[in-house]
């Protein structure tokens, strides 16, 4: 498992990081080795959503994109 650059982007939940190409689950004991804490996972998550906030342009991956596309499909069909 590659190692977590310490400015690369997290999900909000914590669990993936963004190595450019795709997200990678975080690796918990990895995590807790490099002394990154809950708070400052939470830090990158706060400015990941002020990042959001001005440039609405997110790569996903093709399962993602499925996952969301069920999902809509089932909206249409139970309204």
């Amino acid at each position: 498992m590659p190692d977590i650059p310490a400015d690369a982007q997290r999900s909000e939940d914590g669990n993936y990081w963004w190595d450019g190409n795709q997200w990678q689950l975080v690796d918990q004991s990895q995590a807790d080795q490099s002394g990154q804490s809950g708070q400052a996972g939470q830090s990158q998550a706060d400015q990941s959503q002020s990042t959001d906030d001005q440039q609405q342009s997110v790569a996903m991956t093709d399962d993602h994109f499925a996952n969301m596309l069920t999902a809509a499909e089932q909206d249409v069909t139970e309204a």
